[in-house]
């Protein structure tokens, strides 16, 4: 599937950037196609929501569904002739922007014809943020993120046993990861030999998981009326032992081997143990864990909770789990502009208090009272709001980050012509044939650009206006913030061009603060 790095700095899918296009499997945007068995047809298609029009880095991080492609995905899935549908793409939901068909249908509606969602992207996260980045979604689908295999060295199995639909993510056996000094490589590109030892590996495909039942896509009742646990277990050795645990107890009936040779063309390593499902239709949750020793004395081990009844048990997956089910796009839109709308009203509030009320004793004789801290912060609110250059400064600033473009540049640098466009926190709009991307990167930049350069320099202005001690203190703090900040402007300037710097509202506002805040706090 192509992801962001794909279309890292192309104009469109026929620039020479697009390496994609010469050099992979499908070189086409996404695939579909149909696995036909004898018990069922299953259907996996792939979307390509990589912008057409391809940003450098930074600003190339969420993706977007159009129109026309949303049109398309429709007609694929409202073909219900497969007994499942596999929705594969790089991006996960939370990070892309969906358009709607042409007849008006959302990506929720669409999404009621597929049982699984598969993506990557978000490569685990970071500080254990990523661990578990799948959800279950209200319209009855699964979304399951898959962590990369450059840099935490994972990959997916999935399986369908009788329609009900099981993974697992298992991590290479590696002796770190990420792998900094890879062994000799193999023949070829690799740079990890041909095979690498590993334990058994386990998946159990009845009872499924109940954490990842979907009883309005699967026929979870099968698992009830079955009489066996099924099991594929993966293992370069032939299997010496296999020892199966429910709740705990050891499992007393034999387990078999009925899968077929590992020379056949479809190799199926599928074990089976006879079980008794009504001995855990209680309603509850069970745990069954399975546990192999191949003939080199490497073990695997799996395990999950299980339910017959067919109700979905909790995923557990905390924050990652929560994140997965933002919408980032949104979140990013309702911070910034609930943000902006705060610090406008309050700043304007505070205008129109000191201009009709100037004898305020919270003004005028603070000195003489006892001070609060609320006192304090509104004093130095009144002060800083008192002060003609500052306040209209700032609030030309707020406006113009919402109303005009935040700069130019040459956004796509290997396009001469027609890389050049306007930043605004809505999007990117091209020169050329004036053509929009509604890249969610915009307000990724807009949330920092604000925390950063208005929110802690307003915070910074009130803590040294009026009282000399303070300014002392805090005067460093100030130089660095407004290093730091210019420090950013400059290394995007660097690659979106000189124009940025230049023709950037915010360098504006940043050369003003420094000099009225910095510069003059030096001086006096």
């Amino acid at each position: 599937m192509r992801g962001n790095h794909d279309c890292f700095d192309m104009s469109s899918w026929n620039s020479e950037q697009n390496l994609y296009r010469q050099y992979s499997v499908v070189k086409k945007r996404g695939f579909d196609f149909m696995v036909e068995k004898t018990f069922g047809r299953y259907r996996f298609i792939g979307i390509d929501a990589c912008p057409k029009s391809g940003p450098s880095r930074p600003y190339n991080f969420f993706g977007y569904y159009e129109i026309n492609d949303m049109d398309r995905l429709s007609e694929k899935l409202l073909d219900e002739s497969s007994n499942h549908t596999f929705l594969l793409a790089h991006y996960p939901k939370a990070t892309l922007l969906f358009g709607k068909t042409s007849k008006g249908e959302a990506f929720e509606d669409l999404s009621e014809h597929i049982s699984v969602y598969m993506c990557g992207h978000l490569h685990k996260l970071a500080l254990g943020l990523g661990d578990h980045l799948q959800i279950y979604r209200p319209t009855n689908y699964l979304e399951l993120e898959l962590g990369d295999m450059k840099v935490n060295a994972v990959y997916r199995i999935l399986a369908i046993d009788h329609d009900l639909v099981s993974y697992i993510d298992v991590q290479l056996p590696l002796p770190e990861i990420p792998l900094k000094n890879p062994p000799p490589p193999a023949d070829g590109f690799s740079i990890l030999p041909e095979k690498l030892p590993y334990p058994p590996i386990i998946l159990i495909t009845n009872p499924k998981g109940s954490a990842y039942t979907m009883k309005y896509r699967e026929p979870v009742q099968r698992i009830k009326y079955s009489t066996h646990i099924r099991m594929l277990i993966f293992s370069d050795h032939d299997i010496d032992t296999i020892s199966i645990f429910l709740d705990g107890k050891l499992h007393d009936q034999d387990v078999y081997y009925k899968g077929n040779s590992r020379n056949d063309k479809e190799y199926i390593p599928l074990w089976t143990s006879q079980w008794s499902p009504s001995n855990f239709d209680d309603g509850k949750n069970h745990v069954i864990v399975v546990k192999a020793r191949d003939i080199s004395g490497q073990v695997g081990e799996s395990k999950l909770i299980f339910r017959v009844d067919g109700e979905r048990s909790s995923m557990n997956g905390g924050i990652s789990e929560f994140l997965m089910g933002l919408d980032w796009a949104a979140v990013g839109q309702s911070l910034f502009f609930i943000a902006h709308v705060t610090l406008t009203i309050y700043l304007l509030a505070a205008k129109l208090y000191v201009t009709y009320y100037p004898n305020h004793p919270l003004i005028v004789s603070f000195h003489a009272s006892k001070k609060t801290i609320p006192q304090s912060f509104f004093r130095k609110t009144f002060l800083l709001v008192s002060q003609p250059i500052f306040f209209y400064t700032l609030y030309f600033y707020l406006l113009a980050i919402i109303t005009m473009p935040l700069f130019i540049g040459h956004m796509i640098p290997s396009s001469p012509q027609g890389g050049y466009g306007l930043f605004w926190i809505y999007g990117i709009q091209f020169f050329q044939n004036l053509r929009w991307l509604p890249l969610a990167d915009t307000w990724r930049h807009a949330v920092i650009d604000f925390v950063f350069s208005i929110a802690i320099v307003v915070i910074w202005f009130l803590v040294i206006t009026g009282d000399r001690r303070w300014r002392t203190k805090w005067l460093l703090w100030g130089v660095i913030l407004w290093l730091w900040r210019g420090s950013e402007l400059y290394k995007l300037s660097q690659v979106y061009g000189h124009f940025v710097f230049w023709a950037n509202v915010q360098t504006f506002w940043w050369l003003f603060w420094g000099w009225y805040g910095i510069s003059k706090g030096i001086v006096s």
